[in-house]
């Protein structure tokens, strides 16, 4: 009877280490992954730069752009309202938008992407690293600049290892890969997976 129970537990373990995530599960995770990026960038674009819960930025000497954005159980839901402050006011004036926007060029798109999902605190909690390539000869000035004039940037290349978990996924996942962040003439943000693994499966992508 233990011999039993204990091969039943054994498979159990092995079934449940390798279950695969719902397409849900993984539909959201990557729009988590993808959002916080986003918002990460809009972020850091910040003048002062907005702090996001749980998000660490990493940079090399005599680089002003981060390589590196760490996140440590950091809640999506809480990027919300950290934007919802730069929103714009009823009563704004031109002025008024042109000084909002020099300071937080990307904060509209973060606050569409955030919004357009519905985040809520507990929705996606993020652990992991994102390695962040902005492209050779891109700096801080010439980035910001880029956003201020079209609303848009050259494309940035990210590398994921993050797992994902919270109230709208059904178990953690885990996702590793490269993920291109663009913008087209008109300004819209594209996200183009080039290569995608699921909790260790073979490439999503």
């Amino acid at each position: 009877m233990k011999r039993t129970i204990t091969v039943m537990m054994i498979l159990f373990l092995c079934f449940g280490a390798f279950a695969k995530p719902s397409a849900n599960d993984v539909t959201v995770a990557l729009a988590a992954i993808t959002d916080s990026t986003i918002a990460s960038i809009a972020g850091f674009l910040n003048n002062p730069p907005l702090e996001l819960p749980g998000l660490s930025l990493m940079f090399r000497e005599k680089e002003s752009l981060p390589y590196a954005l760490i996140f440590r159980d950091s809640d999506l839901g809480s990027y919300l309202q950290v934007f919802e402050k730069t929103r714009a006011k009823s009563d704004e004036t031109f002025f008024a938008s042109l000084m909002r926007a020099s300071k937080g060029p990307l904060n509209d798109i973060a606050l569409q992407y955030l919004t357009v999902h519905a985040w809520e605190d507990g929705h996606a909690l993020l652990n992991g690293a994102a390695v962040t390539s902005f492209g050779k000869g891109v700096t801080l000035s010439s980035l910001m600049g880029s956003a201020l004039m079209n609303g848009g940037m050259s494309p940035i290349a990210v590398a994921v290892d993050v797992r994902v978990s919270g109230r709208r996924v059904s178990e953690s996942v885990s996702v590793k890969g490269v993920f291109l962040i663009q913008s087209d003439v008109q300004g819209y943000f594209e996200i183009k997976p080039i290569e995608l693994t699921i909790n260790g499966e073979a490439p999503y992508v």
